[in-house]
């Protein structure tokens, strides 16, 4: 016999059975075990067990317990990545920074300034993507940054990663900063850049060891919809798609050879890319930041 669970009042034991034998076809016992000194609850097969548990926990008020996807258990399971923690530290260290008098001239330090660029500081096309605007901003961004990175960092070493960071950035920044100008600031890119890769290296590659859940890469492209057609305001939906393009393109152009399915993420990539400027071109009139340039 399989305990599914201690259960002192014998009505609600018996509702239980009776349901169980109803309507799922499984005989559960109850009765007294003199090891436990108590009343309890039985199935008689290993496989019956779960499901007579489920239902038990309901009976008693008791939360399922959370499900872990296997994907992310095997993640988590990763050694703490250097380079993925020396950045989380550092980002989480720049946004602690604003509650004090430094903080302010430091953000306006590291934000994007095209005239400032253009006279050799140009750190500040990178440096958006390390800063954070909220207290829930930073904690979104590095919860996935810091599960992702570890995951690439492990996979491909810390100058890969390093040289992912620096391009998904880049593109990211430069990509927002031509649609809107230079007020934003996240990791949002990156963090694209990372989903959109490890999404389709391993549909490329099946043998590599890490994946994403379906949901939570299906939550994530929903997400970016939402942001895209004006459900939330204020989102840097340029960076986002700057970000899972060049990942997805990463991911493509690993070892490199010319097949259907490759050839048809890289489509993937150019319908991100251009569903995102056709929207934000609509929000705007047409009028992106960078035409100003162009008109002078």
């Amino acid at each position: 016999m399989i305990i599914v669970g201690e259960i002192n009042d014998e009505k609600m034991a018996l509702e239980i059975i009776e349901e169980l034998r109803a309507h799922h076809n499984i005989i559960a016992h109850y009765s007294y075990n003199q090891e436990l000194h108590s009343n309890v609850l039985s199935v008689e097969n290993q496989n019956e067990f779960e499901f007579a548990h489920d239902l038990y926990r309901v009976k008693l008020g008791l939360r399922k317990p959370i499900e872990v996807d296997p994907e992310w258990i095997k993640i988590k399971s990763i050694p703490r990545g250097q380079i993925t923690y020396g950045i989380l530290i550092f980002c989480v260290g720049l946004y602690v920074l604003t509650f004090f008098p430094v903080g302010k001239p430091l953000f306006e330090f590291l934000m994007m300034d095209e005239v400032k660029i253009l006279h050799g500081e140009v750190w500040r096309i990178f440096t958006p993507a390390v800063l954070h605007m909220s207290f829930l901003h930073i904690l979104f961004n590095m919860l996935w940054f810091k599960d992702l990175g570890y995951a690439m960092e492990f996979s491909f070493g810390k100058n890969f990663l390093i040289k992912f960071i620096v391009i998904t950035a880049l593109i990211s920044n430069l990509l927002q900063f031509a649609s809107r100008g230079p007020a934003f600031g996240g990791m949002s890119g990156v963090l694209y850049g990372m989903l959109g890769f490890i999404w389709v290296y391993k549909k490329l590659n099946p043998n590599f060891e890490f994946s994403l859940p379906k949901s939570d890469v299906y939550l994530m492209i929903f997400w970016f919809f939402l942001c895209l057609f004006g459900v939330l305001e204020m989102i840097a939906n340029m960076a986002h798609a700057g970000g899972l393009v060049s990942g997805i393109l990463i991911a493509v152009f690993i070892n490199f050879k010319l097949d259907t399915e490759r050839l048809k993420y890289f489509l993937v990539a150019l319908f991100f890319l251009l569903i995102t400027v056709l929207v934000e071109a609509y929000k705007l009139d047409g009028n992106f930041y960078i035409t100003k340039w162009v008109k002078l």
